[in-house]
């Protein structure tokens, strides 16, 4: 009889184990997709057949977290990928909502890769995507019919660079995250000073117009990158600020400014990688030293090398410098 009491028992016991195993699976998933949405957990989930694991993740907390994804497999080796940038300068009330809405319409685009930058001064984005449905509908997201509040190139179009292969090295994740601006440049602000209004930067030039321009005497022409930069390549004429870091720039500006090697009543033209320091650069002539017309490159030096490609005419000697693996035009978050 104890014999059959204990056999029952353990038949009892291991039904029950079983059956709590079964039904705790759909919560258990359910506890995984949930935390992604946390903002300070580190999760994955495996490929269903395959032992690749698809890591889906969200770092830290506060202005500087950050939501990733890494694929589990490579991108298909028949597609061609669009090499895509943009930035605007826009108040953003809320980043880390802007940027939980931007990561979960990103993961909805098969295989698009990048990184995004949100912060309360605008957005920052550089991608590499498959050219075709995925392409637009990454447009799509960022434009005016997109999941943004603001329409992200209203004011200008993405700065498109090279078409190419699978597998030239670009991005191996998708990353948005918020920072506390989209482009950090350490000027120095006194007590009660009012941060610079951005969007009075001066006056953007197509390639075509800079190049007519560049081409007439006593041009007062500026390269805003760091020297490492200006070491590889510049435009003829251009005089380089000699710069370490982007935030050297104001001292050297100001310093330019006091000994007349900038002339604040002519026109003073400005240019860097991909056209976000002169915003800032631009801003700063103006607002802060008083330079009455400030001109910049649209698309910077990546958007004048596709239309000197075209037009088989070029004022620019030497290299782009590029700063990461991608070597796609060779831009990068400062540019």
């Amino acid at each position: 009889m104890r014999s059959s009491l204990r056999s029952l028992t353990a038949l009892v016991l291991l039904f029950v184990a079983v059956h709590s195993f079964s039904i705790g699976q759909p919560y258990l998933s359910r506890a995984t997709d949930l935390s992604l949405s946390s903002s300070n957990v580190q999760s994955s989930t495996t490929t269903s057949g395959s032992s690749a694991v698809s890591s889906n993740s969200t770092t830290a907390s506060g202005s500087s977290a950050v939501r990733s994804f890494r694929p589990s497999t490579p991108i298909d080796s028949e597609l061609q990928l669009q090499l895509l940038s943009f930035y605007r300068f826009v108040p953003i009330f809320n980043p880390a909502s802007i940027r939980d809405a931007l990561f979960d319409q990103l993961l909805l685009i098969p295989e698009v890769r990048g990184t995004v930058y949100v912060a309360s001064e605008g957005i920052n984005a550089q991608f590499a995507v498959p050219v075709g449905d995925q392409l637009r509908s990454l447009l799509q997201t960022f434009g005016k019919e997109g999941c943004l509040p603001f329409d992200a190139f209203e004011q200008n179009p993405p700065n498109m660079g090279d078409v190419v292969d699978s597998n030239v090295s670009t991005f191996d994740r998708l990353i948005v995250r918020t920072r506390d601006f989209i482009l950090r440049d350490g000027i120095p602000l006194q007590d009660g000073d009012a941060p610079l209004d951005w969007s009075d930067a001066g006056t953007e030039l197509d390639a075509e117009d800079w190049h007519e321009q560049l081409q007439k005497s006593n041009v007062q022409l500026f390269d805003c990158r760091n020297d490492y930069e200006s070491d590889q390549g510049t435009f003829q004429s251009a005089q380089p600020l000699n710069t370490k870091t982007f935030s050297e720039t104001w001292s050297v500006l100001d310093d330019q400014v006091k000994s007349d090697a900038i002339n604040p009543d002519e026109p003073v033209y400005i240019f860097c990688t991909g056209g976000i320091r002169c915003v800032k650069v631009g801003s700063y002539l103006k607002n802060k030293l008083g330079c009455k017309d400030v001109r910049s490159l649209r698309h910077g030096i990546i958007g004048y090398e596709r239309w000197a490609s075209d037009a088989d005419q070029s004022l620019w000697d030497g290299e782009n410098f590029l700063f990461d693996k991608r070597r796609f035009s060779k831009e990068d978050e400062e540019s």
